[in-house]
């Protein structure tokens, strides 16, 4: 998992799907007289039916200030206070995806893409972003955390960690950032955080810039119905308007589509055979794909 994957525009994705939906009915009507849809137009309309979208990012916007951190007993390395006090304004948020899945259709791959504007002078500027692909293993465990942002601006995650066997295995540079929930030291944002779907592969991307990316694969990715992610950002002091747009793309598993299409797949026409040939780019441009775009107030965030 090297390179983005950008997701599709989302009329053209819904367009395209209707239209392979018409076809597929089409032909299967042919074979069964009509009566009634067969597998792969029905498991294609679970596909239109199925629906994916953002939670609002202003629930959870929190300013980030060195007394918050002051009163929970968490010191801010010295570059982050200066820049607190002369610079920057600093802010988390997360970035909820809800994925509901109509009845038979099935999901492997996610992508979210956040982009923050406006760009030029006050532009914002991603500091970190959860999850990230180093965490993976940890979050494979399957069991709730608490996460918290530390006096680096980065995340420590707290465990139940007398259960953990595998704890004693982790890398070092991750289990220095892992300990017990009971001394996790760090501004708590979500507690009981946890991923309970199995294991899954992903990669993450967005620290320095004003945009961040995640992708998550798993093979049945519709039991992971609800994602959270969190970012911490900041913007030029005196910065009080910004524009955040979210793109999410859940992305079919092709074999499952393919083995319900695949009695007609010789009728259908040369656009769609070409497609089904090139696996991750069918699942791409057949994706359900939802689009937001929000204007979030920040000197209305606690100030």
């Amino acid at each position: 998992m090297n390179d983005k994957i950008i997701p599709p525009n989302p009329q053209e994705a819904q367009a395209l799907l209707a239209s392979l939906f018409e076809e597929v009915k089409k032909q299967e009507g042919t074979l069964s007289g009509g009566k009634q849809l067969g597998s792969g137009a029905a498991a294609i309309e679970s596909l239109l039916q199925t629906q994916v979208s953002f939670g609002n990012p202003r629930n959870n916007l929190i300013l980030l200030t060195e007394k918050l951190f002051q009163d929970i007993g968490v010191e801010l390395t010295s570059i982050y206070r200066q820049q607190m006090r002369d610079t920057y304004d600093f802010y988390y948020m997360t970035v909820t995806v809800d994925l509901r899945p109509s009845p038979g259709a099935k999901f492997w791959r996610l992508c979210c893409k956040l982009d923050f504007s406006p760009k030029g002078e006050n532009e914002p500027i991603v500091q970190t972003i959860f999850p990230q692909s180093k965490w993976r293993t940890v979050m494979n465990w399957g069991v709730a955390m608490n996460l918290g942002i530390n006096g680096n601006l980065d995340w420590s995650l707290g465990f139940d960690v007398s259960k953990l066997a595998e704890f004693a295995n982790l890398p070092g540079d991750i289990k220095a950032k892992v300990g017990s929930k009971d001394e996790l030291k760090a501004f708590i944002v979500l507690p009981d955080y946890a991923y309970e779907a199995g294991r899954f592969e992903m990669i993450a991307q967005g620290n320095g810039t004003s945009n961040c990316y995640w992708r998550i694969e798993k093979p049945e990715l519709q039991k992971m119905a609800t994602v959270q992610f969190a970012i911490v950002f900041k913007v030029p002091k005196g910065c009080e308007l910004i524009n955040l747009r979210g793109t999410v793309s859940a992305e079919p598993n092709i074999d499952w589509l393919w083995e319900d299409v695949r009695d007609v797949f010789s009728e259908l026409s040369e656009r769609f055979q070409n497609l089904f040939r090139v696996k991750e780019e069918a699942a791409s441009k057949l994706a359900c794909v939802a689009s937001e775009e929000w204007t979030l107030n920040l000197s209305k965030v606690n100030h």
